[in-house]
């Protein structure tokens, strides 16, 4: 399977679970099963794509989807 498949995937994945197109605070400690804190210390970091809209801050589940594979895979995958 291609890495644009796998990430599609996931995408309508989430996108059904959580029904809707974006992501917030909660639904990302839910997905990462990480507390509070450093959630929020992950969307405040440089390289996070974060969204804010007022005082809410979101994510689109297909740039958190990306992140989150550039993360696990060191970057290399795109190299």
């Amino acid at each position: 399977m291609k890495i644009e498949e796998l990430i599609c995937a996931e995408v309508e994945r989430l996108s059904k679970k959580y029904n809707k197109d974006y992501l917030e605070l909660k639904d990302i400690m839910e997905i990462t099963g990480l507390g509070r804190d450093k959630v929020r210390e992950i969307l405040n970091s440089k390289d996070f794509p974060l969204s804010t809209y007022g005082h809410k801050k979101t994510v689109t589940i297909m740039s958190f989807v990306i992140w989150q594979m550039k993360n696990n895979t060191k970057g290399d995958l795109y190299d």
